[in-house]
């Protein structure tokens, strides 16, 4: 009987613990902005790839990829809604949404608040 040293499990570090517990953090951001949205917006969600990203500057942002053209439109529309629900979501004093079809120049927004 073989017993691989490499099979064994290592104790986690400080920076395994603290990766958990920043992944923790983003995980509920992310259902907790979820959560905040309305049927319709949930709905253009399930269609996007979308991230939430906090920095050690005190930035929260939040990155909204459209599969089309008709979705980032419509997205766009209610631009203030989200980030309204984002800025609720992750109490940080510096927010940036960020909307954008890949395929196209015309199709980025963005906007910061800072108080």
């Amino acid at each position: 009987m073989n017993q691989d040293s490499s099979e064994q499990p290592f104790p986690l570090s400080d920076e395994d613990l603290a990766l958990i517990t920043e992944l923790r953090v983003v995980r509920e951001q992310r259902q907790g902005f979820y959560e905040k949205l309305d049927s319709s917006l949930k709905a253009l969600f399930s269609h996007c790839e979308w991230r939430i990203t906090g920095y050690k500057s005190g930035l929260a942002e939040l990155v909204v990829v459209c599969p089309s053209r008709v979705i980032y439109k419509r997205l766009h529309k209610r631009a203030e809604t989200i980030h309204n629900r984002f800025q609720d979501t992750v109490r940080f004093k510096h927010t940036r949404f960020q909307l954008y079809f890949p395929r196209s120049f015309k199709t980025f927004y963005e906007h910061e608040i800072s108080w």
